[in-house]
């Protein structure tokens, strides 16, 4: 458990890092209990630090609200300001029902006994599924690899289908022929984007991927595929010794590709039914190389958000916590 002396280490280093700037964000990852094994839960840490605390919580009604109660009372235990709430990813089509009922239940059931103010509502933000798509540096990150071709595509994002109705998937394991495979890659459009996934032993499916790159840039056409070539067993053997590794024969042919070929890595002791779940079930995380993604947040995110309001409710430090972990 941490005791005072760590408390005023971390205060300190708060203090570090705010320097000359007026507002120091601090956050605090999942619930606001998160960390109180040692104690140092998100509400203590709050509290010591003296911040204010913005809570977000994703798109919802009942789910959401309970999850806010939650937070907000062990927050309220600790004596912190609630400074505001932002609902996060709402169905665009359900926008204007949750930030109206979810209004009316933090006025009624967050209004202080003697008549003090609820908390506001910072912001309602739609959800923009692009934010949520992983980039291949995504996928590099969750396997411990690197691309063996493909670098320079490092930021491109795929829509790998995180089991949201009405979106293509673009992810797909190979289990046809390369026949079949071939007929599915040359039936894509110029902005036809999928991950493919295969296993090292299929020599055949790999390289009918790089023939149709080929093909394509001798064509002029844009190829915006990917490969992932796993070397685990059908069954996710645990013992890395019994993987099944990729030819140097045609390792070096991927290679041989460089930066500006097609992407293409290695997914170690995988499975390719392990690495599907593996990419599905993913958080992509903000990358400040990724200047696409933190470009288009950012133009996403600002006209749904009352900065101004926010930096009324707040002092000199903030602390952002999730309402889901």
């Amino acid at each position: 458990e941490l005791g005072a002396d760590e408390y005023s280490s971390s205060s300190e280093s708060e203090n570090t890092a705010r320097g000359p700037t007026s507002i120091t964000i601090c956050e605090g990852t999942g619930h606001a209990g998160v960390g109180a094994v040692v104690g140092a839960g998100n509400a203590r840490v709050a509290a010591e630090l003296g911040a204010d605390v913005v809570l977000v919580a994703n798109g919802g009604l009942g789910k959401a609200f309970d999850e806010l109660e939650l937070n907000r009372s062990l927050f309220l235990q600790y004596g912190v300001n609630i400074a505001g709430v932002i609902i996060n990813k709402v169905q665009p089509d359900k926008f204007d029902q949750t930030r109206t009922y979810l209004t009316k239940a933090i006025q009624q059931m967050w209004t202080g006994p003697n008549g003090e103010p609820a908390p506001p509502i910072l912001g309602v933000v739609p959800d923009r599924p692009y934010l949520g798509c992983p980039a291949l540096a995504d996928v590099e990150s969750a396997f411990g690899s690197v691309l063996l071709s493909g670098s320079d595509h490092r930021y491109r994002h795929y829509d790998v289908g995180s089991n949201v109705q009405g979106r293509s998937i673009g992810m797909s394991m190979v289990t046809t022929d390369l026949a079949a495979f071939l007929r599915t890659m040359q039936r894509q459009s110029e902005s036809g984007r999928t991950m493919f996934i295969c296993h090292a032993t299929r020599d055949d499916v790999i390289l009918g991927f790089l023939g149709e790159y080929r093909r394509r840039v001798r064509r002029g056409i844009p190829f915006q595929s990917a490969l992932v070539i796993c070397t685990g067993g059908d069954d996710g053997w645990d013992d890395p010794s019994n993987a099944i590794e990729l030819s140097s024969e045609v390792c070096d042919m991927i290679m041989d590709l460089g930066p500006a070929g097609p992407p293409v890595l290695v997914a170690s002791s995988y499975s390719p039914a392990e690495a599907a779940k593996q990419i599905r079930t993913m958080t992509p995380k903000f990358n400040a190389s990724d200047e696409r993604r933190v470009s288009r947040a950012t133009e996403h995110y600002e006209p749904y958000i009352d900065f101004d309001l926010l930096l009324e409710r707040t002092s000199s430090v903030t602390k952002v916590v999730g309402a889901t972990a």
